[in-house]
């Protein structure tokens, strides 16, 4: 299983800075109980007739059988959701079932 979340850049700050902010905040992610293992990257549009709707992709790997909702609630990665809210950054949270 896997969450996915998918966000906007946050304005106001440079590329650097916002890069600087998702490395060490997504990084505390790893010590969260129940993740197995976390991927950060950003995204780029595919073809410029379709434009991209988000500017970074985290991937939380599940590793102990908890559910989606569980992990989630987990302070470091409600924390990190709320954050990004409070941003602005227009945070989207899927599960992927059955992911390997």
């Amino acid at each position: 299983m896997r969450i996915i979340v998918l966000w906007n850049s946050c304005r106001g700050i440079s590329a650097a800075e916002d890069a600087s902010w998702v490395e060490s905040e997504t990084e505390k992610l790893r010590a969260v109980d129940g993740v197995a293992d976390v991927r950060v990257r950003q995204v780029e549009s595919a073809a410029l007739s379709h434009p991209r709707a988000w500017d970074w992709y985290l991937e939380l790997e599940l590793g102990n059988g908890d559910a989606p909702s569980a992990v989630v609630r987990r302070p470091e990665v409600a924390e990190f959701l709320a954050d990004l809210r409070m941003l602005g950054t227009r945070p989207t949270v899927l599960a992927l079932p059955g992911a390997t």
